[in-house]
Parts: C-alpha cells; structure tokens; sequence
C-alpha cells in the first residue's frame, strides 16, 4: 500500500465527456432568466406581446447554443516537454504545435492546458486564428512555463480549447491532443566537497576483499620516470624483463551504495519523508558525479520495480521521484544491502527513519565490509545514538524537515568539505 494513487490514464476520457456540451455563462443565464420571467407573467396576464419577447429570447439561446456547438473546428496538438526530466523546483519550457485539420477558419478562441496539483501552468491565453486545412497560416506554435514544487510523475494536457458566442451568451470547451508524462524528480541540493564516497585499493575492505582473491587483479604497466620504487611490481618485472609499476586503480574500484528507509512507520510526517527522499537523490547525484558506481536500495522496494542491479543512475532518480512509503516492518533490505557487498567492496550511505534496534546492530556489524559508513537519522530517529555505531566507525548525523541538505552532508563528510 502506498500513499499515491498511480496517474489516471483514464481522466482525458472523462475531461472530454465533461466540457463536450456547451454551457451558459453568467450574461447568458441571466438571459435565460429574463425569458422564463417573461414568459410566466405573459402567461398568466395573457400579455401576447411579452410572449413573443419571451420566445425571441430562448430562440436567440438556442440558436446561441446550437452555433456555439456546430462552429467546433477540428484541431490537432502535439507536446513537447524539455527538459524532461526535470528537478523540483525548477521550470519546465512547454512547446504545443496546434494545426487547423477543419476548412473553417477558427474564430476568437482562448486555451490552457490541464495540470494537477504539484505544477502550474499560466492560465487561459488567447490562442491565434488557424486559417482553414491547406493554408501555410492553419498551424501555430504556443509556448509557456511550467513551473514545479514537489516530485511525482504527473499528466501535462490535454489542451483545453474555449470559444463563446459574439454575444458572449455561452461557451464550449473542447480538448485537443493528447496528455504528455512529466517526471519530476526530487529536489536536488548540489553538496559540497569531493566525491569522498568512493571505495579505493588503500581502504582496509578492499584490501581485505583482494586477500581472499590473490594478487592476480593487478594491472601493471611500465615503469615512468617519477614513479615511486615502492610500487615496482617485482612479479610483472621478472615475468616481462623490465621495471613494471602497479597501476593505480582508485577509480576502477569507486562504488557506493544508497540505501532509503521506505517503511511507512519510519517517519513522523509525510514532510521527514520527503526531505529524506531529497536528500538520497542529493546522494546519488553527488556520488556519480565520477566514475563512482552508485546503488540504490530501498528498505520496503516496490516488488514490481527492476532489480537494483539492472538501474542506471538516472533510472535511480527516476525511481525516486514516484517512491512512497509502504507497510514493512522488516529488515530485509540488510540482507540485500549484504548481497551488494558481497560481489565487491562499497562504501554505504543510509538514510534511517525511526530504526528498530536489530538495524542498529546489524548496521554496526557489517561495517567491516564497508569502505566508508555514514548514517543519517531523520527525526531524532533515535533518542540516543548507540555506542554500536560509534564504535565500529559509523560516521552519523542527525536531520529534521527544516534541516539543509547541504549542512546535513557537512555532517557527514567534514574532510571533503574542508578541501574545498
């Protein structure tokens, strides 16, 4: 179960049921009133003349009506979103190219497009009149911004077309074209600092991980003046007859894993659960800013969603701007978080809501495995820190909705700060 509907891929359908049928506006019910009044009181006084003011009245409404209906032009329109995606936060630049499919000229016309909740659009704008089917002047192009203020994967369109009567007695609306998919991914906050994330051959678990493995891995190359004596690779040299060096590979090496708490009883409010969605998509922007691996892995992930795996950065940030928090109360994702060490060594970066203490403990233990651990509790997420992840090395900081994303990775990662 999660906190948002899926978007309502059925609700162009209903739209178009909804604005097919003209409809009065204020001067014209106001009309329609002056008629039924007349008509009563002519009625009953036998007042022959006020009927017939009576039935030019409701004629002139019909007539309004019925034209309004029948001048409907046949208008076509593609979107075109850029660009796409886009963070919270930031402004999206929406193209439509409108053509006039219908002989008939079209008249004076407004338009706008339909947004939910979490986008605004400008509102109606005077659309420009299409010259019949044929005519080099029978299309145009609108342009407009759209701003965003939360992430999701929202319906932009259809167009909404409106034209009124030359007595402005009614109006009709009509849609044009087809709903464009927006992703809206997170609001991303630039960190400060390097990408200190990275797991190279100097740190203690991946010098542990290559003793279980052999030597075999190394690369080496030919020696260069100003290379140090220290990395001769005396098997290559004796294997190849000449001086051979160890070739460096911090960045062969550079992984991190994101790991986002998703249980439904992790947070206090929906706004602690944002800002920690926020704040992993902050993560995995700055982490892959390089050639550093990154991982995505959700506590209560969505069993439909693919293997962590099989993720590309962007499909990651993707992924984050739809997550919701669902029911679990497990810690299953410890054992994935295990299984992507397993292959190869990482550094882990845990974003907790309200933790049970088995993930404290089985946090604290499998720092051995990790190049660098750091954890962020959200909400005081713990009354007091345990000593278990302070002991075994785990870097921690502390975060509310209030708190910036960039002063929350200060905590985090103070030496790459400070380098810069």
């Amino acid at each position: 179960m999660t906190d948002r509907s899926p978007i309502d891929r059925d609700q162009p359908a209903r739209i178009r049921r909804g604005v097919s049928i003209p409809r009065l506006t204020r001067r014209g019910w106001v009309l329609a009133s002056a008629a039924a009044v007349a008509f009563i009181v002519a009625y009953s006084s036998a007042w022959r003349d006020l009927l017939y003011v009576a039935c030019i009245l409701a004629l002139l409404l019909v007539a309004t009506v019925v034209a309004v209906r029948t001048r409907a032009t046949s208008l076509a329109a593609s979107r075109r979103i850029d660009p796409q995606p886009i963070s919270a936060g930031q402004t999206a630049m929406v193209t439509i190219d409108v053509a006039n499919r219908s002989w008939i000229r079209t008249g004076s016309e407004t338009w706008r497009d339909l947004t939910p909740s979490g986008l605004a659009a400008p509102p109606h704008r005077s659309l420009p009149a299409l010259a019949g089917f044929g005519s080099s002047r029978s299309t145009a192009r609108l342009r407009y911004p759209l701003e965003t203020s939360s992430r999701g994967v929202f319906a932009v369109g259809p167009m909404v077309v409106r034209r009124t009567d030359p007595f402005g007695l009614c109006l009709h609306e009509q849609i044009v074209g087809e709903a464009e998919e927006l992703v809206v991914l997170p609001r991303i906050t630039p960190l400060d600092g390097g990408v200190t994330g990275q797991v190279n051959v100097t740190d203690s678990a991946v010098r542990s991980w290559k003793a279980g493995r052999g030597s075999d891995d190394v690369i080496a190359r030919e020696y260069r003046a100003g290379d140090a004596l220290r990395h001769v690779h005396w098997r290559a040299t004796a294997h190849r007859g000449e001086l051979m060096v160890r070739q460096e590979q911090r960045q062969e090496n550079s992984r991190a894993v994101v790991v986002l708490d998703t249980r439904r009883d992790a947070y206090r409010s929906r706004a602690s659960f944002e800002w920690a969605v926020a704040f992993a998509a902050s993560l995995v922007d700055h982490l892959s800013d390089g050639d550093t691996t990154v991982t995505l892995v959700e506590t209560a992930p969505d069993p439909a969603s693919p293997d962590m795996d099989d993720r590309t950065v962007l499909e990651a940030l993707v992924s984050l701007a739809s997550v919701e928090r669902r029911s679990n109360r497990g810690d299953a994702y410890l054992a994935r978080l295990t299984e992507q060490l397993a292959s190869r060594p990482a550094s882990a970066f845990v974003v907790l809501g309200a933790g049970m203490p088995s993930d404290i403990s089985d946090l604290a233990a499998r720092r051995g495995s990790l190049g660098r651990a750091a954890v962020m509790l959200i909400d005081d997420a713990l009354p007091e820190i345990p000593d278990a992840l302070w002991h075994s090395g785990w870097r921690i900081g502390t975060a509310t909705p209030d708190t910036d994303p960039a002063e929350a990775w200060r905590q985090l990662n103070p030496a790459g700060a400070a380098r810069d």
